[in-house]
């Protein structure tokens, strides 16, 4: 079989814009050790559109230092000199209409397109990420980007992004409404979709505030009839949540996420724990005032596995947050000890563990109703402050929480969200412009 000529200029052109060759001769090159420079000059060919002009060579423009995509792992600069022609009878200027460079940028359009494409609008990283991969300044990236490579300047909601900005073709029959701080503290309210699954089509509504009349004027102006189609709202207990949910999704069946709800029994149970540390602290305190009077050294007593009372009250902080079978073998003697020395933490973690197998288990909304009321008696046998403010709540909350049985809904989805976008903007390293994070935001779930 014949060996294939090798053609310099085909395996040169994989390495440029697409086509560069047809109209640009390569020059010269230089290695410059972290970067690579290519130089091209425009062929002295005339434009075909303009072929019926009596057209000369005039030389070339000011040449232009554009970047391209990196070659092993280095930056590409392309130094190009486009050619320019004249009319010999009028005088008049011309050159080749070709998009060489993105509009108002010194990067290739086709390096700018893939950027945008690729990484910046279908992937929750800074652009700074991007520029220090590309080998760019990330401030030249994101001026490019935000200015020309975006349709940030063009987005129909540009003018009141950072007050509100909704998106009502992502309304579904799940939705879930959470609230979030995007920078010093400014909280949003969130409307997101479980269709979405947290990515694109996730977002319905981000509004400034958590104020239900500001959330509900804005909201409202989500077409009615698809606002009627809602049939389930998660959501937490808070009563501006609820009002939102009353007033702009009035067919839908409210839902009390029920990690709130565990939640609202953990912190119960670990506000236990602290009030035994500081009486701890207390004691321990004053045993050591009574040891200097003696003239003594004070050493506290030490349980087997070397904690005191003291440490293992807060070293029990977290495997109260475990069920038994995720504890390490260090955690399951800590608590042994822990239950011995405090019996009542030891009713309620388990009490809090029963809340959690009803929760899991598969009942019917009566017999679930049921199975609550019971265990209710069993935290109000005890009347201890911290618990009876959450049966209370779970009272007041009853029917909320109860639907949870009929579609086993949660507000997981908008949780996990949040988290997301807590991580992007920590990837911002704080949000100046509110504006432009959130139209980054809007690209990626919206």
């Amino acid at each position: 079989m014949k060996k294939k000529a090798i053609d310099y200029k085909d395996i040169l052109s994989m390495f440029l814009p697409k086509g560069m060759l047809d109209y640009f001769d390569f020059t010269d090159y230089s290695d410059m050790g972290d970067y690579y420079i290519f130089s091209l000059e425009e062929k002295n060919s005339i434009p075909e559109e303009y072929s019926s002009l009596p057209l000369v060579s005039k030389g070339f423009y000011p040449e232009i230092t554009v970047t391209d995509f990196p070659v092993r792992d280095r930056t590409v600069y392309l130094k190009i000199k486009r050619r320019r022609w004249e009319d010999k009878q009028t005088g008049k200027t011309y050159s080749r209409d070709w998009k060489l460079v993105a509009d108002g940028t010194r990067i290739t359009a086709e390096f700018g397109s893939f950027l945008k494409k690729s990484y910046i609008d279908n992937h929750e990283v800074s652009i700074k990420v991007v520029a220090d991969f590309c080998h760019l300044k990330s401030k030249t990236l994101n001026d490019y980007y935000k200015e020309h490579l975006s349709g940030y300047r063009s987005w129909n909601q540009l003018s009141h992004a950072d007050q509100y900005m909704y998106f009502k073709d992502n309304l579904g029959e799940n939705i879930s409404i959470d609230e979030t701080a995007l920078s010093n503290g400014e909280l949003y309210t969130i409307v997101t979709g479980k269709a979405g699954h947290g990515k694109h089509g996730t977002v319905i509504a981000m509004i400034k505030g958590t104020k239900a009349d500001d959330v509900c004027r804005y909201l409202l102006k989500l077409p009615e009839g698809k606002r009627k189609m809602v049939k389930n709202v998660t959501l937490d207990m808070a009563g501006s949540m609820r009002q939102i949910a009353k007033r702009c999704f009035p067919y839908a069946t409210q839902i009390i996420d029920r990690f709130h709800v565990q939640k609202l029994m953990q912190e119960a149970l670990q506000e236990l724990r602290v009030q035994y540390r500081w009486q701890v602290i207390e004691q321990e305190n004053s045993n050591i005032k009574r040891a200097r009077k003696e003239k003594r050294k004070y050493i506290p007593p030490c349980f087997d596995n070397g904690d005191t009372i003291r440490q293992l009250l807060v070293r029990s902080r977290y495997l109260l947050f475990k069920s038994p079978d995720k504890w390490t073998n260090s955690q399951r003697i800590r608590a042994e000890i822990l239950f011995k020395q405090f019996d009542d933490i030891k009713q309620f973690y388990y009490l809090t563990l029963q809340l959690g197998q009803i929760y899991s288990h598969n009942y019917d909304k009566n017999v679930a109703r049921v199975k609550l009321a019971l265990w209710f008696n069993k935290v109000e046998q005890w009347n201890y402050p911290q618990f009876y403010t959450v049966i209370e709540t779970f009272k007041n909350h009853n029917d909320r929480i109860l639907n949870f049985f009929e579609n086993r809904l949660t507000n997981a989805a908008a949780e996990s969200f949040n988290a997301k976008l807590k991580s992007f903007r920590a990837t911002f390293r704080g949000v100046d412009d509110v504006k432009f994070y959130l139209y980054r935001v809007m690209m990626l779930y919206a």
